[in-house]
């Protein structure tokens, strides 16, 4: 039985999670990047980089409970309709985004718990690559024309 299209629209409050988690992310990611790389070679490390990097955890955790949400409803509800009304773009796209999300995850917590040191900042670069491929991915999967 195909899903009713009602199941494909996100509740609010997923929205508003999902927008504030993801808006944390990006703007503590930004910040500790643009703190980072804008010290000289031989400058000690900021103080605000290991505040930020607590509030990025955070906003990770946030993100994490609302993708868990719109996992348990949206992703299969989506899948179900995009192969019974020939939404493959939307389907494509769904399942990239899902794909760097989960990538982004697992460099996350590459780099937290088992990177090591000459390891960091490639591993680094990776996940922040991810990170905005991810953004731009999902602005393509939410701006798709549905018939």
């Amino acid at each position: 039985m195909t899903p009713p299209l009602f199941l494909l629209k996100l509740p609010r409050w997923q929205k508003r999670w999902f927008y504030l988690g993801f808006g944390l992310l990006l703007g503590s990611g930004l910040a500790w990047l643009w703190i980072h790389l804008g010290r000289a070679e031989d400058a000690l490390p900021s103080p605000a980089e290991p505040w930020l990097m607590r509030l990025h955890g955070l906003a990770s955790f946030l993100t994490l409970l609302a993708l868990g949400a719109i996992g348990g409803q949206h992703i299969p509800a989506g899948w179900k309709l995009s192969r019974r009304h020939r939404r493959t773009r939307q389907r494509n796209t769904g399942l990239l985004l899902s794909t760097l999300l989960s990538l982004t995850v697992l460099t996350a917590y590459v780099l937290y718990y088992f990177a090591p040191e000459g390891l960091r900042d490639p591993l680094g670069w990776a996940h922040a690559t991810l990170g905005a491929l991810a953004l731009t991915v999902w602005w393509l999967h939410r701006r798709r024309k549905r018939p």
